[in-house]
């Protein structure tokens, strides 16, 4: 099995609500984690954030959660695959959607 490490995952003040107030969460993942990994994770200990996932569903106009990773929280093995390290901090905040007057392809 492979080793696992903590990630924070740190949360703006706007999504705290999706996330059960908190500020931060840390998690537990395997060391061949990638950011697919730590999304699932989210979208499956807080349910509330899939109303904030980028699709085609969402409102115009509405939020969005977008994650960034700090500066050092990517490594690039020799697989060409990249994965999460310890320590590194992802930071969760949120995106306006455009009216759908301004969304390409559609008219308004």
């Amino acid at each position: 099995m492979a080793r696992a490490f903590d990630i924070t995952v740190v949360v703006a003040p706007t999504l705290r609500n999706a996330f059960e107030g908190r500020s931060q969460v840390s998690l537990g993942l395997p060391s061949t984690a990638d950011m697919g990994d730590v999304v699932e994770t989210l979208l499956r200990l807080y349910p509330r954030t899939r109303s904030l996932l980028a699709g085609d569903g969402g409102i115009p106009g509405g939020r969005y959660m977008h994650l960034v990773l700090d500066a050092g929280s990517v490594q690039s093995p020799a697989q060409g695959r990249g994965s999460l390290s310890a320590g590194h901090k992802v930071f969760v905040f949120a995106l306006s959607r455009p009216p759908a007057s301004n969304q390409p392809g559609l008219e308004g």
